[in-house]
């Protein structure tokens, strides 16, 4: 499944962020790149997205679809970008499965969380990774 699916599941769970009053710097330079970017916007039922480049990743900035406050924005990582821990922890408690997505979700707040999809055979999940590499189931995924 693509980065989007995963993004997309997380702004359900940060859909009542608040907007920031500039204390994240990189959720600062997010808005001024989605300003001057020519970003693809889809829309759902429950949210809009922009989607851009921002230093050369994929990022999609997420909407309120009802008074398009912002909730977020996800940036495609690599897994080596997962918080210190992450893999190693991934490798022991998932052994087999393979990473196919990470994402840092910046909330409207500031906050930073990461997330990674992980797949074997049919089956994939979405897990929370802490600031320390610590690992929660966060959904089960469609492949």
């Amino acid at each position: 499944m693509k980065k989007g699916f995963l993004a997309a599941l997380l702004v359900v769970a940060f859909g009542s962020a608040a907007l920031a009053d500039g204390k994240n710097k990189m959720l600062d330079d997010l808005k001024t790149a989605l300003k001057s970017s020519h970003a693809v916007v889809q829309t759902t039922e429950s949210y809009k997205k922009a989607s851009f480049v921002f230093n050369s990743k994929s990022v999609s900035a997420y909407f309120n679809a009802e008074d398009e406050e912002l909730i977020g924005f996800s940036v495609a990582i690599s897994s080596n970008d997962l918080p210190q821990g992450a893999l190693e922890n991934i490798s022991k408690k998932y052994q087999g499965w393979t990473i196919s997505d990470a994402i840092m979700f910046i909330n409207a707040d500031g906050s930073t969380s990461y997330f990674a999809k992980v797949d074997k055979g049919s089956h994939s999940v979405a897990l929370s990774v802490s600031d320390k590499g610590k690992l929660s189931i966060y959904a089960q995924m469609p492949h």
